[in-house]
């Protein structure tokens, strides 16, 4: 019978390992439970706000673990570890992988730069609250819709138009680039996701709209050519009857400063 292989760990890290794990035990020191982890990024994979800012305030024994000798490294690294776990509830939420990395490495480039902690920290919880409020958007735009998951080539399809949100989207193009029929794709779109390519091509370049117009200086105009719009007046007629608000009025009442309110209140 053949052995099986494991991975080796060098000696050097396992001995720090075992030094550690028995410190921690004979000083009665414990990692943050794993269930209040579990409650936050169950809160943003389900889009809950107030979930969130519970698990978020929750007061435990346990403690963060270490991750570098320096105080900012240390908060850096830790930012990172959440930021990927949060990245990932997000996923599993509904927000598109595309998207999801994207933000998640801008924070991270952010991180990387930060000189305090607690610049990082108020960062990373802001991250969880966009994480959290991006899944919120899209559970709301799918009430009422009855759909379901998994289709292989509607997966790939929105795969497409997620990579290709900066530019203009038609059926026949993004039915082409996957080799299938249109009218197949349209109606096969249609019964998997409970709304039509059109729409959903629309309402990714919305929600990718409110993204630019929150966390970027960008103007209206080109935010409009970024997401292929013939002009601002045409992006910004389809923001206000799909989002119910006017360009400036959305940018000006959800700035990046919405979602650093709960710091603010602690």
């Amino acid at each position: 019978m053949k052995k099986k292989m494991h991975p080796v760990i060098p000696d050097d890290i396992l001995k720090q390992f075992s030094n550690l794990l028995f410190t921690n035990q004979e000083l009665g020191i414990i990692h943050n439970p794993y269930d209040q982890e579990l409650r936050e990024m169950r809160s943003i994979e389900q889009g809950d706000l107030d979930g969130l800012k519970q698990s978020l305030a929750e007061n435990y024994s346990g403690k963060i673990g270490r991750l570098a000798k320096n105080d900012l490294r240390n908060a850096q690294n830790l930012a990172i570890v959440n930021t990927t776990l949060s990245c990932r509830a997000a996923i599993r939420g509904g927000v598109m992988p595309e998207i999801a990395f994207s933000l998640s490495d801008a924070l991270i480039q952010k991180i990387e730069e930060c000189e305090d902690s607690s610049r990082v920290n108020q960062l990373m919880t802001a991250l969880k609250y966009q994480y959290a409020y991006m899944v919120s958007e899209i559970r709301d735009s799918r009430k009422g819709k009855a759909f379901r998951k998994g289709n292989y080539h509607v997966e790939r399809c929105k795969d497409y138009i997620f990579a290709h949100l900066h530019g203009k989207l038609t059926l026949s193009q993004i039915a082409e680039a996957l080799s299938l029929n249109a009218s197949y794709l349209s109606d096969l779109f249609r019964r998997c996701e409970g709304i039509s390519l059109t729409a959903f091509i629309r309402e990714q370049k919305i929600n990718l709209a409110k993204n630019l117009l929150i966390y970027s200086d960008y103007s209206y105009s080109e935010i409009a050519a970024y997401l292929g719009y013939a002009s601002q007046s045409h992006l910004g007629m389809q923001f206000k009857n799909i989002v119910g608000l006017t360009l400036r009025q959305y940018k000006e009442l959800y700035g990046v400063k919405y979602y650093m309110h709960d710091k603010k209140e602690k």
